[in-house]
């Protein structure tokens, strides 16, 4: 959930060396694209449809390079990555509108909060990554050395 998003998207900022703030959007625009239109519009039967696509994630960070420049675009596009990577143990219609998928109703909101804090290891380990993700970024950046052989 929420949580989890953030932390993969603050270490994906703190190990990668990315922006933190496209990178944290990023992290953030499918769920908040996908989650609004199935659970706020009802427009859209499942919470993981149109902005958990490879073709939303090729799009939008083509159209931050555009506007923004290659740093924003790579910050953009990484936590947008990371997203998907933490999504991943569920089903992902990546290759949606060109692959065809089965999307079940998603239940409500309120329903999805329930299942969520009935799930106590989920939401500790969620909260434990960002723990994690916060002390990570809580330290200082070692230099890097270069070696010469």
């Amino acid at each position: 959930m929420l949580i989890g998003h953030i932390a993969v998207s603050i270490l994906t900022h703190r190990v990668l060396g990315t922006k933190m703030v496209p990178t944290l959007i990023g992290g953030l625009f499918p769920d908040m694209v996908d989650k609004t239109l199935c659970q706020v519009l009802h427009v859209t039967p499942n919470g993981r449809m149109w902005a958990h696509t490879l073709v939303s994630l090729t799009a939008s960070t083509s159209l931050i390079r555009l506007f923004a420049g290659k740093e924003m675009a790579r910050a953009w596009g990484l936590g947008y990555a990371g997203h998907f990577l933490a999504d991943s143990p569920g089903t992902l219609p990546l290759g949606y509108p060109f692959r065809s998928y089965t999307f079940t109703q998603s239940p409500g909101f309120h329903e999805i909060l329930q299942r969520f804090f009935e799930q106590r290891d989920k939401v500790a380990l969620e909260i434990v990554l960002l723990g994690v993700a916060l002390l990570a970024v809580a330290q200082p950046r070692s230099p890097r050395r270069n070696s010469v052989g």
